[in-house]
């Protein structure tokens, strides 16, 4: 069962002005140095960000016995600035490819192996994201359906239907802090009065969650 009751929790104001100034500036060396409105594995590229994904403030919104997973940036501008349809995030990135039963399928992105593991798994995570921007309705805020998380990994053709049950636009100020469960069923629209968007997206996990035959890549 997932960690978050309704599939998701907005927390207000986590960080002050003075640490997201901070946050926003490392995340603009990050975009800048990488090339790219996606960056993955940022904790491994920055110190500070390493920091932040076990601050007190993250912590304190997550089980004691959880442990980040994964990390990534989203830097949405005016010149990047794309929707994103109803689904859920249903892939994990481990160091190696290894055949276990109930984990498929199989993909690469920036060159480590991801999978799709059991809803058992993804029943024992949680994203947080962390707002370094004004994100509203107009500007790409996530919407969410709540309580989708409760049917598990849907097929896809089951997405259609449930997506049209009432949905939840997250919309967030700098310094809050947005957590949902994978599965939850979410999506994003073009930002049609389009700014910045900087997201600091990181996956935590319960410690004993994955397959003994696995090892997170960020572990």
């Amino acid at each position: 069962m997932s960690v978050i009751a309704q599939g998701y929790a907005l927390h207000r104001q986590i960080f002050s002005p003075d640490e997201i100034t901070a946050l926003q500036h490392e995340a603009d060396q990050l975009a800048q140095s990488e090339g790219t409105a996606c960056v993955r594995h940022i904790r491994s590229k920055s110190p500070l960000l390493h920091s932040l994904s076990r601050s007190e403030q993250l912590l304190a919104l997550i089980p004691t016995d959880y442990r980040p997973a994964r990390s990534i940036l989203f830097d949405k501008t005016p010149e990047e600035n794309w929707s994103v349809p109803w689904h859920q995030d249903l892939t994990i990135a481990v160091q190696e490819h290894c055949d276990v039963e109930g984990y498929h399928p199989w993909s690469e992105k920036d060159g480590h192996p991801h999978v799709q593991p059991p809803s058992t798994v993804l029943q024992q995570m949680v994203t947080l994201r962390i707002h370094l921007d004004q994100t509203d309705h107009a500007n790409g805020a996530l919407y969410v359906i709540p309580d989708s998380h409760q049917h598990g990994k849907l097929h896809s053709s089951e997405v259609p239907k449930l997506s049209k049950e009432k949905s939840h636009c997250c919309e967030c100020q700098p310094g809050d802090v947005l957590a949902m469960s994978p599965l939850i069923l979410h999506s994003s629209h073009r930002s049609t009065n389009p700014s910045r968007r900087r997201i600091i997206h990181f996956e935590y996990a319960h410690r004993d969650c994955l397959s003994p035959a696995l090892h997170w890549l960020e572990d």
